[in-house]
């Protein structure tokens, strides 16, 4: 199960977590969101040696902000957390990029909506996946699960990444889902010291318990 760890920003603090077992560090470019990254804060972790993949997430943004990030950010994965449609994300993928394409998961989710963005995995495997968010009022997280019994309903082929409210204590419960299309999980708010700021301690805990380590 892969590990993604969301809404990094401190310089040190995502040093401090290269050195974790985690596959992907998530950047949030969203105006509106407590963890976003600004033009300064931008350029401070440019400096830094990524040693894994770098995810920018981004909410309606144009396809030049996002080019303007891909570089100078080594961005290896967009994350794409607003009202995208299945051309946009082709076009990202049409350069080399994965996608991880976020959806908002209520308690009465149509999982058949996702057809029309299957295809996109089919033409271009290992590269895009879903990501399954609480439902909010407005576009980001939420800091809460949904009810993850919803996730039986879903029989697409596309795999997803398990995000919202996920916790400390939530590895047991994480290891006995056995849904075949569940790739890995989002960390976020709930391993934070501050909004931006990870208790890697904490971190590392739950991947040794989720990893049986």
């Amino acid at each position: 199960m892969i590990i993604k760890v969301c809404g990094m920003r401190e310089p040190k603090n995502i040093e401090a977590l290269q050195q974790l077992d985690i596959d992907f560090m998530g950047i949030i470019k969203y105006p509106k969101s407590k963890r976003f990254v600004d033009q300064d804060q931008s350029l401070a972790i440019e400096q830094l040696t990524m040693n894994k993949g770098t995810v920018g997430v981004y909410v309606n943004a144009s396809m030049q902000e996002i080019l303007n990030d891909i570089i100078p950010l080594q961005l290896d994965v967009v994350q794409l957390h607003g009202d995208e449609d299945p051309a946009f994300a082709k076009a990202l993928l049409e350069l080399d990029l994965k996608i991880f394409k976020a959806f908002q998961i209520s308690t009465d989710y149509d999982f058949d909506s996702l057809r029309n963005w299957e295809s996109l995995a089919a033409e271009h495997p290992g590269k895009f996946f879903f990501l399954f968010d609480t439902a909010t009022k407005h576009y980001g997280g939420s800091g809460k699960k949904f009810n993850w019994s919803i996730l039986e309903n879903y029989k697409g082929n596309v795999p997803f990444i398990l995000s919202g409210g996920i916790g400390p204590n939530d590895a047991t419960n994480l290891k006995n889902l056995n849904h075949e299309m569940l790739l890995g999980v989002d960390l976020n708010s709930q391993f934070e010291i501050s909004p931006g700021e990870k208790n890697i301690e904490t971190i590392k805990q739950f991947i040794k318990e989720l990893r049986n380590e």
